[in-house]
């Protein structure tokens, strides 16, 4: 049991979640310390049979951390020093949003587990590029993810973020955001947004939502991406929760208690998509066994965010040291288990 889950981690858990969270966020925004730290714990793990490719993006591992952590892009030094294979910051937003009411964290610690209503909290574009545009080279791949309730506000978000990363996630709808029973043609704004976005320059992924992946629109979405020339899907791997402690009364539920719908969730994209675009996957992954059975399924790579807060920041270095265990035992790499693309666009850059 690593220092972080025997002494901090207790400490922290005494204390409110939505507290620890800004609690974490204050300590990791100074880079140097967990620079220092990553060199010292050798928390990167560098073994030639996990390096793989995920939307023409060479990645050191499949394993990395998930949009959602770092929203405002002011962690990243601090991030790209714990061994993960990539970042993926935000979600940022058009204009600067306050988010739901608090409290916006409930654990379930006993399954390392926690339903968020974050109600999408951010900063707003501007200040995202300024704090992207004024970073010096991150260590690893860095994935913007961005939001937005219109077609035109999410391919402005687009355009401005790209010359500051090496790809972008485009969420169509976070579900905390939605009010009950309302929904969200989320097919529809697809199609708008890749009207808007074909003089990207960089990879482009899609997220897909929480609430479509057990319904006919995930195909729709899947062939959507696939006819636009969309580098990569994400497949979301929370579920929507109720959860009276929640300021919102509602969220979505993270970790190892969706790990198994996850799974379910992204065998069916991967039915869908049959190799012709990269998946992400996502849901619950806290073990390097959790990161194989899931490229086993279909994915690419996967990216998490409980684990990282339940395991603290050798969790990446762990995974990954158990997944090239499991890959050397049955004499494959990463990038040979997951599903091949024969899309053009995912090939080298």
């Amino acid at each position: 049991m690593s220092v972080y889950e025997h002494i901090l981690r207790p400490a922290l858990f005494c204390l409110p979640p939505d507290t620890t969270n800004s609690l974490a966020h204050a300590a990791l925004r100074a880079g140097a310390p967990w620079q220092a730290l990553g060199a010292l714990a050798q928390l990167e793990v560098t073994d030639p049979i996990l390096e793989t490719r995920f939307a023409g993006v060479t990645l050191k591992s499949p394993v990395g951390l998930a949009a959602g952590f770092d929203k405002d892009c002011e962690l990243i030094p601090a991030l790209s020093a714990l061994g993960f294979g990539f970042l993926t910051v935000g979600s940022i937003m058009p204009q600067p949003r306050p988010g739901h009411a608090f409290p916006r964290l409930v654990r379930y610690a006993d399954t390392e587990s926690l339903a968020d209503s974050m109600g999408l909290p951010s900063r707003g574009l501007a200040y995202g590029v300024e704090r992207l545009r004024k970073l010096e080279r991150s260590r690893v791949p860095l994935f913007a993810n961005i939001g937005g309730f219109s077609a035109g506000e999410i391919a402005e978000s687009l355009f401005a973020v790209e010359p500051y990363v090496d790809g972008v996630e485009i969420s169509l709808m976070c579900p905390n955001v939605l009010k009950a029973g309302e929904t969200f043609d989320d097919v529809g704004l697809l199609v708008q947004i890749l009207g808007r976005i074909s003089g990207r320059t960089k990879p482009a992924i899609v997220r897909v939502p929480n609430d479509t992946a057990r319904s006919d629109r995930l195909k729709d979405l899947i062939e959507c991406c696939i006819d636009g020339g969309i580098d990569g899907i994400k497949i979301a791997g929370g579920r929507p929760v109720e959860e009276p402690r929640l300021g919102a009364k509602r969220g979505t539920l993270h970790g190892a208690m969706v790990f198994d719908g996850a799974l379910d969730n992204l065998k069916r994209a991967a039915a869908f998509a049959r190799g012709r675009i990269p998946i992400k996957a996502n849901g619950g992954v806290r073990s390097g066994r959790d990161v194989f059975m899931m490229l086993q399924a279909g994915a690419t790579c996967v990216d998490l965010y409980s684990a990282f807060i339940y395991q603290g920041w050798s969790v990446a270095r762990r995974i990954n040291l158990e997944l090239a265990a499991l890959l050397r035992a049955q004499n494959v790499d990463a990038a040979a288990v997951a599903v091949p693309t024969t899309r053009a666009n995912a090939a080298a850059r």
